[in-house]
């Protein structure tokens, strides 16, 4: 979180402490729980990686100290082989969160050949050719009761990976997120662009009667409208897989698809199991309008953004009011006010920057890291 605001806002205060300083002592208190801790995954968001990655780069951009940042780099190497036994390939926990990971410190830590051939695309592809793999076999596991029937047609997906024996399709367990995380590898994933894409595309049709997307392929549940299962999950996927191959033919049924999705969102998007988180909370919620707005310029999604943003402002008294239930992990990043912060700060960065001086957004976003967090930040 610490680390986000310094780079929206690099001469940003807290009750006297630059935000740099505070990113500093949280990471610490961070890598101390490594240290004391055994490791249980490899994501970024749900394992040792995740700080891990943050040190190598706060330490090289921030701190400008290699030696830390070596140091945080070589202690993530040593987990490397164990992505080889790994058996998920989901972002909060497996191979696509540990790929974010790797993505994460190639964007800040690019211009040190030392880090960069330590991580260098070698190690990347390797991960890549392991999830498609796993991806290709899912499929062909497919039966045809667990097919989804479009105009008369069995249709069957290019990739299908599954969790827990399940096969999940949403942002962070399922076929949407794996597919993101891994085009953000660029070139690297052009190989398999054509099986990544036409999965999109079949993701697209399991829409249900109610507008939304089942947690899971043949789930009789279709009421989860979060971003960790359902539609704005999906949507913000899809946002990103556009942002990476605008002129594919593809694209245009995969934005539109994202677009109408929205819709949904507003009118369903406002949770009662919590306020401020980014997983399952109304706030993470929150980011299928502010993204789309970046991508379409539709004045309409912006409001929506800035409604949600200030129901998410008065979370203490709806809590307090038993209103909104108290937040899973309430002052966490991802289940709690870490994430909510994030989110205002990036609202309140397009509100000035977009609206107030006029600036393209795009490239404002692009800038400045305006994204789904630990997601399609990059």
């Amino acid at each position: 979180m610490f680390f986000h605001l310094h780079q929206l806002f690099p001469d940003l205060t807290i009750a006297g402490d630059k935000v740099s300083l505070l990113c500093s002592t949280y990471l610490s208190a961070s890598l101390s729980a490594v240290h004391n801790t055994s490791l249980k995954h490899l994501g970024f968001i749900g394992s040792h990686i995740g700080p891990l990655a943050l040190a190598v780069v706060f330490y090289e951009t921030i701190e400008k100290n290699t030696i830390e940042s070596s140091k945080y780099l070589d202690i993530i190497d040593q987990y490397h082989s164990l992505l080889i036994q790994e058996d998920s390939n989901e972002v909060l926990y497996g191979r696509a969160g540990y790929i974010y990971a790797l993505i994460f410190i190639r964007k800040y830590c690019k211009d040190n050949e030392e880090i960069m051939s330590k991580i260098g695309d070698k190690k990347l592809k390797e991960i890549i050719k392991l999830i498609i793999k796993d991806g290709r076999d899912g499929a062909k596991k497919m039966t045809v009761e667990n097919l989804k029937t479009v105009n008369d047609k069995i249709t069957k997906p290019a990739l299908m990976w599954s969790w827990h024996n399940a096969e999940y399709i949403g942002a962070i367990h399922g076929v949407a997120g794996i597919i993101a995380t891994i085009l953000q590898c660029g070139e690297l994933a052009h190989p398999y662009l054509d099986e990544l894409l036409q999965t999109t595309e079949w993701l697209a049709e399991l829409v249900q009667s109610n507008k939304n997307y089942p947690a899971r392929i043949q789930s009789t549940h279709d009421d989860l409208i979060q971003f960790c299962h359902g539609a704005p999950g999906i949507l913000v996927s899809f946002l990103k897989i556009y942002s990476l191959y605008p002129t594919h033919t593809s694209s245009k049924n995969i934005l539109s698809n994202a677009i109408a999705k929205t819709d949904l969102v507003w009118e369903c998007g406002i949770l009662k199991k919590g306020v401020t988180g980014l997983c399952h909370n109304t706030l993470g919620n929150a980011y299928a309008f502010l993204l789309t707005y970046l991508i379409t310029r539709d004045e309409v999604q912006l409001r929506r953004a800035l409604a949600f943003g200030l129901y998410g402002g008065e979370w203490e008294v709806k809590t307090h009011k038993n209103e909104e239930r108290v937040s899973d992990h309430p002052w966490s990043l991802f289940e709690g006010l870490g994430g909510g912060i994030i989110y205002w700060s990036d609202l309140m960065f397009i509100l000035k920057n977009v609206k107030q001086l006029g600036v393209n957004s795009e490239s404002v976003a692009q800038g400045k890291v305006i994204g789904f967090p630990c997601f399609t930040d990059l």
